[in-house]
């Protein structure tokens, strides 16, 4: 019985046995006629898959190019006179410490706060080489006082305007009355405004009247050494303001003294006279130095993010909005009397620090050792420091910089900024005061610019070679989609001729191996290839699996479309969009090129939307403009390279679709059909789902710029969705007339 049990059980196994080989061999010879009859399609296959390997080759060939010209950018303008900036905290404002920007005029509204042991510290520290301190005095009160020559007796209008001020209060006017020595005995009527009396020793004899304007200077200690240097960067963005010199007017009254007080603001009672002016000199007006708060500044997130930040107005008065308050005065800084070869003419009205937002250039340099004598202890307002080895960047220099940023922090508490990588930007500031004009402007820095600039077009490239994965992938897929549903009469065939499912879906699988080999051999062999003459950005594995990825989603999408039946009520759900005039074309291979198409469309748009948001985060500082405008060429012609790799995904598509309705253009040539009328009913076919399908692909680019946090503008968006359907009715106008007249041209 168990000799019996035995022989049985081995009967079964050599019939099992036997029985798969018959499978076997009934699958190579159904695959090799499938092949044979097939043969039109290795073509598309291939070009799928050497599709998959030609866009990871462009991005990560864009990466590299994008980055040498990146670095190359960055080489030429990394490095500053100096590396590091060290403030007191209080002198960092708010706007400063969230978005890392650096306020060029903060050192200089800032008095002390760093001491004498401080700076020492940081000097002991390794690879420092250079410390320059900055003293911040405090404004100093000029005399700046105007010879004008004045035609002997009459009362004279005299009227200086600073230049570049355009402002009433920006205007000295004062009435002077030449007259004789008599007159001025006689007695003198006190009016409002008051008169200004000057002597004639006659009537013909022009005078000298001597116009005073104030106006003030800060003073600022420097090394003597740093002095050119330093002056340079501290005034960096600073409108300097032009030497004094002012735009006088001189009116004379039509009529005696009795007119003047209703003559004041009539025009017709003056008459102007030429201008003659003496050589301007220049007086200390006060020993004591001026101080003035420090300007706050707030910004919230959202006007940060668009460059702008708030002045707090402390009040107003009869001039216009206060932003400081006058401190006590400081100080003794007699130097007696000066003339213009010793006090630089660059000079504000005394009464703007406490009015302007932005402080003028007005700055006069001094001795490091004279003002820490005027200020005392703790006179520092700042620091700039010079280190050794961070002359290039490179990971190593950006080390050294934090490492030594983070010990002058921990050893000094102070505030520490590092300059090399940074860059400017304009930064647009607006004042709380509902009686403040528009924004002013200042440029301001920004802290890392070149960390940010490789750091994004590296994103970038991972965002491109996600893109370009995915939408390969997608192509492949619909490529199997195709070719499966062109397999689904056979399979009906086999399953009624007793095939299983199991069977023909081993078929099936067998036969899209076979189909895609050429292709998947050609991309490897043009992996290698490109590898061994240039090195690649992905690893030569990443690639290899990304393509086995690509031949198991093709083998198994091929084969489960080929095995799959729908039911009816599906198949007339389905039918209702894709079937139209009565088309013979199925469904799903029209689906399959819906998918196609919003793929390109969606990796077209989400490209654009990419390049344009990087370049709009580029543009904001002046390094990232010029590295923009030297990706602008590389940028191009990835974008004219995605054009292509989506025309070519839409292509094959299409081409696959065309092979599958063979039987229908036989037909309608033989109903008596004109060649011209099956190639716009071809094209009337593809319109309908192109148009839908490249909407869908701009929504999901929109949609996915927008989680990513990158909404695009208005207007672009607008453009987006315009412009979307009408990328597809071109994509699939191009993908169709060229495989169209082929096909057609075996049946006419």
């Amino acid at each position: 019985m168990n000799q019996f049990a035995k022989l049985t059980a081995g009967d079964k196994e050599d019939h099992y046995r036997s029985r798969l080989v018959a499978v076997a061999q009934a699958m190579v010879l159904l695959a090799h006629r499938s092949m044979q009859r097939h043969n039109g399609q290795f073509l598309p296959i291939t070009v799928a898959f050497l599709l998959f390997v030609g866009t990871v080759q462009v991005v990560g060939t864009f990466h590299d190019i994008s980055s040498s010209l990146t670095q190359q950018k960055i080489a030429q303008s990394w490095r500053g006179p100096y590396d590091l900036l060290v403030r007191p905290e209080f002198a960092v404002s708010q706007p400063e410490r969230s978005a890392d920007w650096i306020d060029p005029q903060s050192m200089l509204e800032s008095y002390g706060g760093i001491s004498a042991q401080q700076v020492s510290s940081i000097r002991s520290l390794s690879h420092v080489a250079l410390v320059a301190p900055i003293a911040n005095a405090g404004w100093q009160s000029i005399a700046v006082q105007l010879p004008v020559e004045l035609p002997a007796r009459g009362i004279y209008r005299v009227a200086a305007t600073w230049q570049g001020q355009e402002n009433a209060e920006g205007t000295i006017v004062r009435y002077v009355d030449v007259t004789d020595l008599a007159h001025l005995t006689t007695g003198i009527s006190v009016m409002r405004p008051p008169l200004v009396y000057v002597t004639a020793k006659d009537g013909r004899t022009p005078v000298v009247y001597s116009l005073q304007v104030q106006a003030a200077q800060e003073v600022i200690g420097v090394p003597t050494e740093q002095r050119a240097l330093l002056s340079k960067v501290l005034l960096e963005g600073i409108a300097r303001t032009a030497p004094a010199h002012f735009t006088l007017y001189i009116d004379r009254l039509l009529g005696d003294f009795a007119m003047l007080p209703a003559c004041l603001q009539r025009a017709d009672c003056w008459t102007p006279l030429p201008v003659r002016q003496g050589t301007i000199r220049y007086q200390v007006d006060s020993v004591q130095l001026l101080r003035y708060s420090h300007t706050r500044y707030s910004g919230s997130p959202q006007q940060l993010a668009a460059g702008q930040v708030s002045v707090l107005s402390l009040g107003e008065d009869m001039q216009g909005s206060l932003y400081r308050t006058q401190m006590a005065a400081h100080g003794v800084f007699d130097e007696g009397n000066e003339d213009a070869g010793g006090i630089p003419p660059h000079l504000m009205p005394l009464y703007e620090p406490e009015r302007q937002p932005l402080l003028a250039g007005a700055v006069r340099f001094i001795s490091l050792e004279r003002a820490c004598s005027l200020i005392g202890s703790n006179c520092f307002s700042g620091l700039y420091v010079r280190l050794q080895g961070v002359e290039q960047y490179n990971q190593r220099s950006l080390a050294l910089l934090q490492a030594t940023a983070a010990a002058i922090t921990s050893h000094t508490g102070l505030h520490v900024d590092i300059l090399d990588g940074s860059s400017v930007r304009e930064v647009a500031i607006v004042s709380s005061s509902p009686y403040a004009g528009h924004a002013l402007r200042s440029s301001w820095r920004v802290v890392g610019v070149a960390v940010q600039l490789v750091q994004g077009v590296d994103v970038m490239q991972e965002l491109l070679l996600a893109l370009c994965t995915f939408v390969s992938v997608l192509a492949i897929g619909a490529a199997a989609v195709l070719v499966g549903s062109g397999r689904r009469k056979e399979a009906l065939l086999l399953q009624q001729l007793g095939w299983q499912s199991k069977y023909l879906f081993c078929l099936f699988v067998f036969e899209a191996l076979l189909l895609c080999f050429p292709g998947y051999a050609l991309a490897v062999t043009w992996m290698i290839l490109s590898t061994t003459l240039r090195q690649s950005h992905l690893p030569s594995g990443t690639v290899a699996l990304l393509l086995s990825m690509g031949v198991i989603i093709y083998c198994c999408t091929l084969a489960s479309i080929a095995c799959y039946r729908s039911t009816g009520a599906r198949k007339q759900w389905t039918s209702r969009f894709y079937k139209r005039r009565g088309s013979l074309v199925g469904v799903l291979p029209m689906f399959a090129c819906s998918i196609a198409i919003s793929a390109a469309v969606f990796l077209i748009a989400s490209d654009t939307l990419l390049l344009i948001g990087f370049n709009h985060e580029l543009v904001v500082t002046v390094l990232g403009e010029q590295v923009c405008e030297v990706l602008g060429a590389p940028q191009i012609i990835l974008l004219l390279l995605m054009l292509l790799a989506a025309q070519m995904t839409v292509g094959l598509c299409m081409t696959l679709l065309l092979q599958g309705r063979r039987a229908e253009l036989s037909l309608l040539s033989k109903v008596g059909w004109e060649r011209r009328a099956v190639l716009w009913r071809l094209l009337w076919d593809g319109w309908r789902p192109a148009f839908f399908s490249g909407e869908v692909g701009v929504l999901l680019a929109v949609a996915a710029s927008s989680i990513g946090g990158v909404l695009p503008a208005p207007f672009v968006a607008g453009a987006m969705f315009v412009g979307g359907p009408l990328v597809g009715v071109v994509l699939v106008s191009m993908a169709t007339m060229g495989p169209a007249w082929q096909e057609t041209k075996r049946v006419y």
